[in-house]
């Protein structure tokens, strides 16, 4: 299967009571290094400080670092889990979603999460027709094939 992902979008925010940089770790957990991430400055609700965090990712060989990033980084069991819910993660843009626990992103594993606090990942869909259902087919064939080749390695390797 083809690489269904034209583009890409991560963000994150840091709140007053969060360390800048580990917001930021958390997102160059997935990011390319070559890509640039901006900083905007922010008031809360009730006027607390926020700092929010963008990168944009249009490089088709950044967007294939970007999901090797994801796919290396996912804790066990991410995977399936991710697989089996693909249709309540693309919306009628054609926008895949991924959230990641940002504590967890910081450090060692990517974990999924329905919270938004989070670092957010938005995967924009290439699909002909232009349809939601396409898009929905042609991610989770996308990671099927990428069980299937999995499971060859494995089987390849002594």
């Amino acid at each position: 299967m083809d690489f269904p992902f034209g583009s890409a979008a991560v963000s994150a925010h840091a709140h007053a009571t969060e360390d800048e940089k580990r917001v930021l770790e958390a997102m160059r957990r997935i990011l390319p290094k070559s890509i640039e991430v901006g900083r905007h400055d922010m008031k809360g609700h009730h006027g607390n400080p926020i700092v929010s965090f963008e990168a944009k990712v249009t490089q088709k060989k950044d967007l294939r670092e970007l999901w090797q990033s994801v796919l290396s980084g996912l804790r066990q069991g991410e995977f399936e889990r991710l697989r089996s819910n693909v249709g309540e993660r693309v919306d009628e843009g054609r926008n895949f979603y991924l959230r990641f626990d940002k504590q967890m992103a910081s450090g060692e594993e990517l974990v999924l999460t329905d919270k938004g606090d989070a670092v957010h990942l938005r995967l924009k869909v290439v699909a002909f027709p232009a349809t939601r259902e396409v898009a929905i087919e042609s991610v989770s064939q996308f990671l099927e094939g990428r069980v299937k080749h999995e499971a060859e390695t494995q089987v390849r390797s002594p």
